[in-house]
């Protein structure tokens, strides 16, 4: 592994004026720019132009939405765990606090993304103001609230490592980020009216996927800010390749467990799995998530360059979204009453669901969002840290 961390340390870094920093500012821009046409398009056409209707109500937005939740609590997991166990490479409290931020760039456009989807937008604030915890969604809601305001206190206190208060609340943040992606499966899992859905191995595959997927960006994230001479962040690059190997390996062998025994009874599983495998979704399993979401990924990752590992790790962080959206769709594609979707005839009244310009639009603004927040939060590291210098 010499020879990598050699090579690592002679990268480019994501510095002013560099090719890596040219080419994130040409990303943020194209992102913004697309974006905002999206965000024109919502707020005139409204959901007319989205390609959800009252059988597939959810489509692209909430899968990003659950994208974006599993990122945040798996760069903690990641993070809090190797700060704790004092991991080479993590040990220092500036990486903590580029998990956190990545974290927060990665939960706030996944809000703003679910905000977009519930069409009464201003009426979000009522899941605070009058809640019912009888209802997944709401215990969701507030216990994103309370990971944020950990991960605030945590990101304020790693300024000041001797506090005794930091670890405390690491180990209440790794555990507030096992809960969440946990609870994002079992807001499906307990649809007892959707078989697919229905499943208590649901709530492990999202939190297997979100800790792939935080792993992932964290590799991505520290390639980029890394390099230096030290050697650390060459290390903690190193220490996340394997998190992020491990993760896969672990992820795909429980969707193997899922898919084979639902797909054992060829005359009784579920319809959802025919859309997955077979039907007009096939590509979105067999190209986006197994080819470039695994195959392709983990020979990458596999090699001894680590701009392959950053590469292949960017590549898992965007294409596993396609497992929430094969969770997402196939199991709302299928209907509960037989011969319903031939009862009335409309546009809106399809099982069929292809994502429209307007949703991969708005999908870009929230990238911009990301990335703006991600540069807000460094800014704002970087005053912290010469005041407390």
């Amino acid at each position: 592994m010499a020879s990598a961390a050699a090579a690592s340390r002679q990268r480019i870094l994501l510095r002013p004026g560099s090719s890596c920093a040219t080419a994130a500012w040409a990303v943020w821009i194209v992102s913004l720019v697309l974006g905002t046409a999206g965000l024109y398009m919502y707020f005139t056409q409204g959901h007319v132009s989205a390609g959800y209707g009252s059988y597939v109500p959810w489509g692209l937005w909430v899968a990003l939405y659950f994208h974006g939740i599993g990122i945040a609590g798996g760069a903690f997991i990641l993070a809090g765990a190797a700060f704790l166990m004092d991991k080479p490479g993590f040990h220092r409290p500036a990486v903590l606090r580029m998990a956190i931020v990545l974290g927060v760039a990665a939960i706030l456009p996944a809000f703003l993304a679910v905000w977009l989807d519930l069409g009464q937008m201003a009426r979000a604030y009522r899941i605070f103001t009058s809640p019912k915890f009888t209802s997944m969604m709401t215990f969701n809601a507030w216990m994103y609230g309370a990971f944020l305001v950990v991960a605030a206190l945590c990101w304020m206190l790693s300024f000041f490592r001797e506090s005794a208060w930091l670890r405390p609340l690491i180990c209440l943040g790794i555990f507030l980020s096992i809960t969440i992606p946990s609870q994002s499966g079992a807001f499906f899992g307990v649809v007892e009216a959707k078989s697919f859905w229905h499943s208590g191995l649901f709530p492990i595959l999202f939190l297997a996927s979100a800790f792939t997927s935080g792993a992932a960006m964290m590799l991505v994230v520290g390639y980029l800010m890394g390099g230096d001479e030290s050697g650390e962040s060459d290390q903690q690059v190193s220490y996340t390749r394997m998190a992020v190997i491990k993760g896969m390996l672990v992820y795909f062998m429980l969707e193997f467990a899922e898919f084979s025994i639902l797909i054992w009874n060829l005359n009784a599983h579920d319809p959802s799995v025919n859309l997955i495998l077979t039907g007009p979704y096939w590509w979105v399993f067999w190209l986006v998530h197994l080819v470039l979401g695994g195959a392709v990924p983990l020979a990458m990752l596999f090699t001894r360059s680590p701009l392959a590992w950053a590469a292949a790790s960017l590549l898992v962080a965007v294409t596993f979204v396609s497992s929430r959206l094969n969770a997402l769709i196939p199991g709302q594609a299928v209907g509960e009453l037989k011969g319903l979707q031939d009862a009335f005839q409309h546009e809106r009244l399809s099982y069929i669901y292809n994502a429209t310009a307007m949703e991969y639009l708005v999908g870009l603004f929230l990238v911009a969002a990301g990335m703006t927040i991600f540069y807000l939060g460094l800014q704002l590291e970087k005053s912290f840290s010469g005041r407390k210098a």
